[in-house]
């Protein structure tokens, strides 16, 4: 007989007594909810908007129609690997947790920073993007109407570091974060509506382009490795490549298309937030699981349709960027030509913009569609990494963590976290184009990748070099777990080398290896003797009176109990 939902969560509850947690959080998610916030993560209308121009400049039309189901087949390994272990350890925090019991601690506390610090580089990239499309779209154009001239680029206040991009991420983040203080069930009914928007949009997209677009004006061939930009040098002028073949214009042509490949693996983050907000989730074992897995399915199959309809309806290029396109066609050399996203705003303008509704085009209206689909990313990127930060606050693995994981009584929320996920995004963007300039955006996107894809792949290597947590997954590969696991962790390892080069000003090496020397400092001067690692915040009943406190809270604000 199946279980009713009160016996789900009672089930849910047990199971997360059994991991050593109380049930603080609320948990009300279905699991519809659960993949929706992956989903909304992943956010095709995001990654593989803002990146489109830089893969593109990069490879041309073979960065999407190759490197898209390419990078596909490893993501789906990935999430197929990771929702295994999510069903074994369905609590918060995820990754940190499941190293913790694969392993060790100290395993943990490694795994839980490189989580963590792309996860902070996630928020920011997303919001990033997100601010720039909503000025590009519906911001600049409303001011403007108005007489007022604000735009990415207006120095607000005089200043020039603060520039209306910044200003706009630091407002949505604001709205971002009120939802999300204002409880679980706010932020899964937004990531529902955001699933319908993204699929409604990418349907809008495609059927409308296919069917009234207008011819590819581009020149380029379909699935041809052919750099747009030549402008500049790959800014590779350093090691073993250097000293193998000279200038950057002599690196073999396929380089272009390994390192155009950041569009998509960039896109394909994220997806770990079904594992974070486990135990806010109604039968999480396998919600958590399939939530991981089939948001990455999805994606796949509804990004390829978008992108192709994208790639094959193009504008004369040169004609939108002469600045940059100095001799445009030849397969030569590359450097990233800050669009800013801008080419899927043309793209859209050039096939539908001869259709007009109350005075706007029709591409304009499904920019500005695009970028309230940025909008709910960001919102459910903020909701998972402040569940991860909360959680290995939890353990006190990181200074502060006493503030940091209060839970909000009244909401139920971990609202502190939530706080210092938007703050130290906002401060890692805003460093970000003080040192990068227009290259920010490619310095946080590469830095998410690079941390988010090493976490993966320290869980997916104890998943197959360890064999105790076998027995408590209940979502299984069964004798194809060890092949595909073995197939992730060799695809992290190529990505991390690869999105390092420091192609176009890009700083991910030196900021992963100034990054990894704090690290060390802080490990060896202080967690590896004091930090704990999970710990279990008491017996059965000490747990149930916790989670009484909690429910006794509720009930006076007049909030029904979990």
């Amino acid at each position: 007989m199946a279980q009713t939902r009160e016996q789900q969560i009672q089930q849910d509850v047990k199971d997360l007594h059994t991991l050593g947690y109380a049930q603080e959080l609320f948990r009300s998610m279905g699991g519809f909810s659960n993949f929706a916030i992956s989903f909304s993560i992943i956010s095709i209308l995001t990654g593989a908007v803002i990146l489109y121009d830089y893969g593109l400049a990069w490879a041309g039309t073979a960065a999407v129609l190759i490197g898209w189901p390419l990078i596909t087949v490893f993501v789906l390994a990935i999430s197929a690997s990771m929702a295994e272990i999510a069903s074994a350890y369905p609590t918060a925090g995820g990754l940190y947790y499941w190293a913790s019991r694969m392993k060790n601690k100290n395993w943990g506390w490694w795994t839980a920073w490189l989580n963590l610090i792309g996860q902070f580089a996630i928020v920011a990239g997303i919001n990033f993007a997100a601010a720039g499309f909503l000025n590009a779209t519906i911001v600049t154009p409303l001011l403007k109407n108005a007489n007022l001239d604000y735009s990415n680029t207006t120095a607000v206040f005089g200043q020039a570091w603060l520039t209306g991009q910044l200003v706009t991420m630091g407002v949505i983040m604001l709205i971002q974060l009120g939802l999300n203080i204002g409880g679980i069930n706010v932020v899964a009914m937004l990531n529902q509506v955001s699933v319908w928007w993204h699929i409604v949009i990418v349907a809008l997209v495609v059927v409308l382009i296919f069917l009234a677009g207008q011819p590819d004006a581009s020149g380029l061939k379909l699935f041809a490795i052919q750099p747009l930009d030549q402008g500049g040098s790959w800014a590779n002028d350093i090691g073993p490549l250097h000293l193998a073949y000279g200038p950057a214009t002599a690196y073999p042509l396929v380089l272009a298309f390994f390192f155009s490949l950041l569009q998509a693996n960039w896109t394909y983050t994220g997806y770990d937030a079904s594992a974070h907000v486990a135990e806010e989730t109604v039968g999480a074992r396998m919600a958590s699981a399939w939530g991981v897995f089939l948001s990455v399915a999805v994606s796949a199959v509804v990004g390829y349709l978008f992108l192709l309809a994208l790639t094959t309806h193009l504008p004369d290029l040169s004609k939108l960027f002469p600045a940059t396109l100095a001799t445009p066609l030849q397969p030569d050399a590359s450097q990233y030509y800050f669009g800013g996203g801008v080419a899927v705003i043309e793209i859209l303008k050039y096939n539908l913009d001869r259709f007009v509704i109350i005075g706007v085009g029709l591409g304009d209206w499904l920019a500005a569609g695009i970028a309230i689909a940025m909008f709910y990313c960001g919102l459910s990127s903020v909701a998972a990494a402040g569940r991860m930060l909360f959680a290995f606050s939890r353990d006190d693995g990181l200074p502060g963590a006493g503030w940091l994981k209060k839970v909000s009584h009244r909401y139920r929320t971990p609202a502190n976290s939530l706080a210092a996920i938007v703050v130290v995004a906002w401060l890692f963007t805003l460093v970000a184009g003080v040192v990068g300039g227009g290259q920010a955006i490619v310095i946080v996107t590469a830095i998410s990748t690079i941390f988010l894809y090493a976490a993966y792949g320290v869980c997916i290597y104890l998943g197959a070099t360890t064999s105790d947590w076998l027995r408590h997954r209940v979502w299984n590969l069964g004798r194809w777990s060890k092949p595909i696991a073995w197939i992730s962790v060799i695809w992290v390892v190529v990505l991390m080398v690869l999105f390092s080069f420091p192609t176009s000003g890009n700083i991910s090496w030196p900021f992963m290896v100034g990054t990894f020397a704090v690290l060390l400092v802080y490990y060896f001067g202080w967690a590896r003797a004091r930090f704990q690692g999970p710990r279990v915040m008491g017996r059965e009943e000490e747990l149930t009176e916790i989670e009484r406190e909690f429910d006794h809270a509720a009930g006076e604000l007049g909030r029904a109990p979990a």
